[in-house]
C-alpha cells in the first residue's frame, strides 16, 4: 500500500480544513481510486488502511464506546468522519457500501423492565458530489434491538452487533470527486443500582466498501432537447424536399 502525505500549500485548502494550520492530507491509493481525508479530523475512528484488494477502506476503533453503570442514566459517544475518493481517470464511483460491526453487554441486575438497561448503535452515510459541492445523497443505519442480557454480571459474554448501509450514487455524477461521511451515535443507558450497559465499535470490524464503475467508464452526455426539435425539423424539411423533386 502506498501512502503518501501532502502538505497544504494553497489558501483554499488551508481555509477548506478549518484553520488546521498543522493539518496534513493524507492519500491511499486504492484500487480505481485515492482516498484523501484529514489526519486531525478522525474524532474515535483512528487512521483508515485499505483491504488487502485495494478495494475498501478500513477503520479499527480502538476507544468508541459508550458505558453506563448504576444510576448514570443515558451516556451518549458520538463521532464523525469523511474522506473524498478520487476515482481513476476512467472510472466512476458507482456505490459506496457501509459494514459495522461490535459488541455489547447489558446486566439488568435489577430485574426491571420499564427502566432495563439498554444501548443502540446508529448513524448516517452521506455522500456529496464534490465537482459542484452541493448535490449530495444520505442514509440512516441502524444495528436494531439489542435485547440480550444477564442477571449478572459475573460470567456475563459480550454479544455481538452490526449494520450496514448502502448508497448508488447518480449516474450523472460520473467520474467526480465525491466526498464520503459517516456519522456514528452509540448510546447507553442504565437507570438502577446495580445495572449496567456497555456497547463499542471495535477494532477491525468496521469497513467502507467502495465498487469503481469499471464497465464503460464514461457517463453519457444527455443531448438538450432544442437539438432533438432541430432534427426533427430537419428530417421534415428533407422529406418534404424529396417529394417536391419526385
Amino acid at each position: 500500500m502506498k501512502i503518501k502525505t501532502l502538505f497544504l500549500a494553497s489558501a483554499g485548502v488551508i481555509s477548506m480544513l478549518s484553520g488546521h494550520a498543522s493539518a496534513a492530507l493524507i492519500s491511499l491509493d486504492g484500487n480505481g481510486f485515492t482516498a484523501i481525508y484529514d489526519d486531525t479530523n478522525l474524532g474515535l475512528f483512528g487512521a483508515p488502511t485499505l483491504s488487502g484488494d485495494g478495494k475498501s477502506v478500513l477503520f479499527s476503533p480502538l476507544n468508541f464506546k459508550a458505558q453506563a453503570t448504576g444510576t448514570q442514566g443515558t451516556l451518549f459517544a458520538n463521532s464523525n468522519v469523511q474522506f473524498d475518493i478520487r476515482p481513476d481517470a476512467d472510472l466512476s464511483l458507482s456505490s459506496v457500501s457501509l459494514v459495522e460491526n461490535g459488541d455489547y453487554r447489558l446486566v439488568n441486575r435489577s430485574g426491571s423492565v420499564t427502566l432495563a438497561p439498554s444501548v443502540d448503535a446508529s448513524g448516517q452515510l452521506r455522500l456529496t458530489n464534490l465537482w459542484n459541492g452541493v448535490d449530495h445523497i444520505a442514509t440512516n443505519f441502524s444495528a436494531g434491538p439489542l435485547t440480550d442480557s444477564c442477571a449478572t454480571s459475573s460470567g456475563c459474554p459480550l454479544s455481538t452487533w452490526s449494520a450496514a448501509a448502502t448508497l448508488d450514487t447518480p449516474v450523472a455524477w460520473g467520474n467526480a470527486d465525491v466526498r464520503v461521511r459517516i456519522q456514528n451515535d452509540l448510546t447507553a443507558e442504565a437507570f438502577n443500582v446495580g445495572d449496567s450497559a456497555l456497547i463499542e465499535k471495535k477494532q477491525s470490524s468496521q469497513s467502507l466498501v467502495f465498487t469503481p464503475f469499471i464497465e464503460g467508464g464514461t457517463t453519457a452526455v444527455p443531448v438538450p432537447g432544442a437539438v432533438w426539435l432541430f432534427g426533427s425539423a430537419l428530417a421534415g424539411l428533407m422529406g418534404l424536399r424529396r417529394k417536391t423533386i419526385a
